[in-house]
């Protein structure tokens, strides 16, 4: 049976009707009167078993189905334990972005579903690392998975409900790839300015990004509110809950074009969506930018390289370490000396590349092309072949 798309749907419902869609996709119908609860609707909008369905619930004769109640996990297992830990302050001072906490959730949801109901003692070192071993395709994903079990386990520990850490001998995948986020070039820039001229969002987003080095979720943030004497001075949103981390940059000639040239843009917020509304989260926006970056044919291009790309250009224009780290907003000076050792070694190479090329000295001797005899007479050679002896 093939699935619906919003796209088949009747864009108008009936009165009350709400259309929803679920974890996978898959769009819902559902009848609610203010201040009750949702009832599914099952089958086509404006079908007849639709049609019948919404008449029971306007008559209040369809009720709502009543979700199925879950058995309490028993003591001890892993189900107990990850229900234990999320609903522990230990999660919540441990992971309080909410970001994480939903990342956290799903993977630790994923294990229960395979071994809920198997004893703590059961999840070893050798069993996490089989489990690392099925996502080795993807390291990533197989990180994120340690990084769910961790969490857990030190709340175990720290609980003391088990005497040792399964997850402390099991070491990270190695990326495939190192380097990470595609570093936009700066034909690659041109080419972006090219389809999205001066004036539009999409050039309005590459300019942000560009020209304050903020991540996806600090730009969907930054607004008029936030520029006071051609300076421009924001909060990281980037882990605000454990850190205040305050960036004061001058705004750049190149962006105040920019920004007085688009119509289209909030006060508040100088980013918004096609609704007219700020952007929801950073996530959201940064979807949108791809669909920019694929329609200027840069599909491989994110925002996130947009910021490599302006620290790497700092770097290589003689940025040192403290002003990177002020200008991004990094507290460990780690990040910054990775693009200044890549800058330096640029430079360096650049500068004794030269040096590979050997080079004649003035008072070098320049051997004689034939044999000189005792007397300093040149003979000459003998010119004749021999075919045969």
């Amino acid at each position: 049976m093939a699935v619906r798309s919003r796209s088949n749907m009747p864009h108008r419902l009936p009165k009350y009707c709400t259309e929803d869609v679920d974890r996978h996709g898959n769009p819902r119908i559902y009848f609610r009167r203010p201040g009750q609860k949702k009832i599914r609707l099952k089958g086509i909008p404006w079908s007849e078993p639709f049609m019948e369905s919404y008449r029971l619930a306007v008559e209040g004769k369809l009720q709502s189905e009543p979700s199925a109640k879950r058995p309490k996990a028993k003591p001890n297992t892993v189900r107990w334990l990850v229900e234990e830990y999320l609903g522990s302050a230990f999660f919540s001072d441990r992971c309080p972005s909410p970001r994480t906490r939903k990342i956290r959730r799903r993977e630790l949801e994923a294990l229960c579903e395979k071994a809920g109901d198997e004893p703590i003692s059961s999840i070893t070192a050798k069993v996490i690392r089989k489990g690392m071993d099925r996502r080795k395709d993807k390291p990533e994903a197989a990180n994120t998975f340690l990084k769910a079990l961790r969490g857990l386990f030190a709340f175990a520990v720290d609980y003391e409900h088990i005497p040792a850490d399964p997850t402390a001998s099991v070491k990270k995948l190695r990326s495939h790839n190192p380097e990470g986020w595609h570093t936009w070039t700066v034909e690659e820039v041109r080419q972006y300015e090219q389809r999205h001229p001066i004036g539009t969002k999409a050039r309005l987003a590459l300019a942000l990004l560009l020209y304050t080095g903020a991540r996806r979720s600090d730009v969907v943030q930054l607004g008029r509110q936030h520029i006071r004497d051609g300076q421009l001075k924001f909060r990281v949103y980037k882990n605000r809950l454990r850190k205040h981390v305050e960036i004061e940059i001058p705004v750049l000639p190149e962006l105040r074009e920019v920004i007085d040239a688009t119509s289209e843009k909030g006060d508040l917020t100088f980013m918004i969506s096609d609704h007219g509304r700020a952007w929801a989260s950073g996530d959201s926006f940064g979807n949108k930018f791809r669909d920019w970056c694929t329609e200027a044919g840069l599909p491989h291009c994110s925002p996130h390289g947009l910021r490599k790309a302006g620290a790497t250009i700092a770097a290589e224009n003689g940025a040192s370490e403290p002003q990177l780290m002020a200008i991004y907003g990094w507290s460990d000076p780690k990040m910054a000396a990775l693009y200044t050792r890549k800058a330096n070694r640029k430079r360096l190479a650049g500068d004794a590349a030269h040096l590979m090329v050997p080079r004649q000295t003035e008072n070098e001797t320049v051997p004689l092309s034939g044999s000189v005899e005792n007397s300093g007479t040149k003979t000459p050679k003998n010119t004749r072949k021999i075919n045969a002896i």
